[in-house]
């Protein structure tokens, strides 16, 4: 049973999207998105943003994260948030991000 809107689940699908697209791009590739602009959509009439950040580690990966920012329905000066991340290595490698991290995005 679903317990949250049928829009954010829309919305967390699109963000998810964009993250499988990015894991796709090569190392370098993906550093040249560090300064992408930020998308600005429509979900179910809903406003949306969508932002990518992408981090170098010292260790030599980076992270990238894909968040998103959807208006809520309910309480207008209030926001959804999803969020997608992962580390990508220079040898092509990907790991997941863990899950803690994302309290820094959100």
């Amino acid at each position: 049973m679903r317990t949250f809107p049928k829009s954010l689940a829309a919305f967390r699908e699109i963000v998810n999207k964009r993250g499988g697209e990015l894991r796709k791009l090569p190392y370098q590739e993906l550093l040249q998105h560090r300064d992408s602009p930020i998308e600005t959509l429509s979900v179910e009439s809903r406003p949306s943003t969508i932002g990518i950040i992408v981090e170098e580690q010292s260790n030599g990966a980076i992270r990238v994260v894909v968040q998103g920012f959807m208006k809520a329905r309910v309480i207008p000066s209030a926001s959804n948030v999803a969020l997608d991340g992962f580390y990508k290595f220079p040898d092509g490698t990907i790991a997941p991000m863990p899950s803690d991290e994302f309290y820094e995005f959100g």
